[in-house]
C-alpha cells in the first residue's frame, strides 16, 4: 500500500507527521514505528497518539531540504514505512514560458500606491491537512473517576491501582468501526461505544456500551460513596454502563453501607461526650431517635466498642459505661492496628 503526504509548515519545524488515516490504521496500538529513507537510512519514530502525530522525522526533512507544500511517498512494508520525498517538479503543473518584455517604469507620483493582502485560511490552503479530533467530552468525568487519556482515537483511558491497571478504550459512535476496537481488547482493555441513553440501541450488538449520562451519575455517587475505577470495572465486565446499570449499582451500595452509616452517626453522638465521662445506655438511645436511630443500634454499638480492638467504652454496670477513650483517637488507634496487622499479613504470604 501507498499513500501519498503534503508536508505542512509545522511538519518541518517539528518534525512531525500528522497521524492520517492510512497512518493510523498501520500503527494502531503502536509506540514505535521504523522509517527507511531513499538510501537505505533508518529513522525511528514515536507514535505520539494524544497529539496526533509521528515524531522523529526532523533528521530525514533536513537530508532531503524538504520544505512545506513538498510530498513523500509513504510505501508499508511489513513494519516498516519507506519514504520517498517527489520531485519538487511534480507538485505543480509547468507554466508556459513568457516572452520577455523590457520591463517599463511608470511613474505615478511621489506616492506609493499600498494594497492590502488577506490571507487564505488555512483551511484553504491545505485543505487535505488532517484535522486534530478532540477527546470527548466524558473525560472530565473520566479524570474524576481516577482515570487519565492516554491518547486517540480510539481514545485510551487508564486508571492505575499499583500492581495493575484498569484500560478502557473508547469510541464515539460513528467515529469507527468495532474493528479498531478488537486490538485492545486482545490486550486485556474493556472496549466500549460512546453515545448518548438515547442513541445506545445504535450500537452494535456484542460490543461495550458506555453512556455520559452514566458517567455523570457516577461522578455524583462518588459525593456519597467511595467509588473507585474498580466500581467502573465491574459495570464493564457487564457490557453496558449505562443509568440502568448505574442505578443498580447505587442500590448494592446503599444495602452494603447503610449499616455503616448508622454506626458512623453513632460514632458522632460519642464523639461529643468528654474523656472520663459516664454514659447510661437509656440517654444515648433518646439522643440516638433524635438522630434516626433505632435503640437496637445503639445497644450493638456499645456491645462493640466496649470490646477488642476498640476499647472506646468500659461497662460500670448495666446500661452503664465510662467513655474511657476520645473517638477521634481511638480511630487513630484502630488505623495504625489495621495497617500494622496488613503488614503482617503481607509478609506471612510472602514466605509461603
Amino acid at each position: 500500500m501507498t499513500a501519498r503526504y503534503v508536508l505542512t509548515s509545522t511538519c518541518i519545524h517539528t518534525g512531525t507527521m500528522a497521524l492520517t488515516a492510512s497512518l493510523r490504521q498501520r500503527l494502531l496500538g503502536k509506540e514505535r514505528v521504523l522509517f527507511v529513507d531513499e538510501d537505505g537510512e533508518v529513522y525511528e519514530g514515536e507514535v505520539d497518539w494524544k497529539a496526533g502525530v509521528v515524531r522523529g522525522l526532523a533528521p530525514y526533512y533536513a537530508k532531503r531540504r524538504l520544505a512545506a507544500n513538498e510530498a513523500i511517498l509513504l510505501h508499508f512494508r511489513g513494519e516498516e514505512i519507506e519514504l520517498k520525498a517527489l520531485p519538487r517538479a511534480s507538485l505543480r503543473a509547468p507554466q508556459p514560458e513568457k516572452p520577455q518584455e523590457k520591463p517599463k517604469e511608470e511613474v505615478r507620483g511621489p506616492e506609493k500606491k499600498r494594497v492590502r493582502v488577506t490571507p487564505y485560511p488555512k483551511e484553504v490552503l491545505f485543505p487535505h491537512e488532517p484535522k486534530a479530533l478532540e477527546p470527548p467530552g466524558a473525560t472530565e468525568d473520566l479524570g474524576r473517576l481516577g482515570f487519565f487519556l492516554e491518547g486517540g482515537p480510539p481514545w485510551v483511558y487508564k486508571a492505575p491501582l499499583g500492581r495493575r491497571q484498569v484500560v478502557l478504550a473508547l469510541l464515539r459512535l460513528g467515529e469507527g468501526e468495532a474493528a479498531l476496537l478488537r486490538p485492545y481488547q486482545k490486550e486485556g482493555a474493556y472496549a466500549a461505544f460512546l453515545a448518548p441513553e438515547s442513541e445506545k440501541g445504535a450500537v452494535p450488538h456484542g460490543v461495550g456500551y458506555l453512556s455520559p449520562e452514566a458517567l455523570s451519575r457516577l461522578v455524583r455517587l462518588k459525593a456519597r460513596f467511595p467509588i473507585t475505577p474498580l466500581d467502573l470495572e465491574d459495570l464493564l465486565k457487564g457490557g453496558r454502563v449505562d443509568l440502568e446499570a448505574v442505578e443498580a449499582l447505587e442500590d448494592r451500595l446503599v444495602a452494603e453501607l447503610s449499616e455503616r452509616g448508622a454506626f458512623a452517626v453513632f460514632l458522632l453522638l460519642l464523639s461529643k461526650r468528654r474523656l472520663g465521662e459516664v454514659l447510661l445506655l437509656s440517654d444515648l438511645e433518646a439522643e440516638a431517635l433524635e438522630e434516626g436511630l433505632v435503640p437496637e443500634v445503639v445497644r450493638q454499638g456499645v456491645e462493640l466498642l466496649s470490646k477488642p480492638p476498640f476499647l472506646v467504652l468500659k461497662r460500670l454496670a448495666p446500661g452503664e459505661f465510662l467513655l474511657r477513650q476520645e473517638v477521634e483517637e481511638a480511630l487513630s488507634d484502630l488505623q495504625a492496628f489495621a495497617e500494622g496487622l496488613k503488614a503482617r499479613l503481607s509478609r506471612v504470604r510472602g514466605s509461603a
